[in-house]
């Protein structure tokens, strides 16, 4: 399963989109979705979108290396 079907399935859950996690991250959704494809985010941006992936999910699941895809 990749990053892009994990979050969206655990932010389903509580009927949050991925456009909910990009503006509670403080990014754009265009922003997230070429994250999501692959393009590496800073340090900062990668904690920010693990911080909201676990804030809106009730998880504690994703952290900043998910985001930084070196568990690739």
């Amino acid at each position: 399963m990749t990053l892009k079907e994990r979050l969206k399935r655990d932010l389903k859950r509580d009927r949050y989109t991925l456009g909910h996690l990009a503006k509670e991250a403080g990014i754009t959704q265009n922003y997230l979705t070429q994250i999501l494809k692959g393009r590496t985010p800073s340090i900062k941006t990668a904690t920010a979108l693990a911080r909201a992936a676990n804030k809106l999910t009730g998880l504690d699941t994703y952290n900043t290396i998910t985001f930084l895809h070196l568990n690739d």
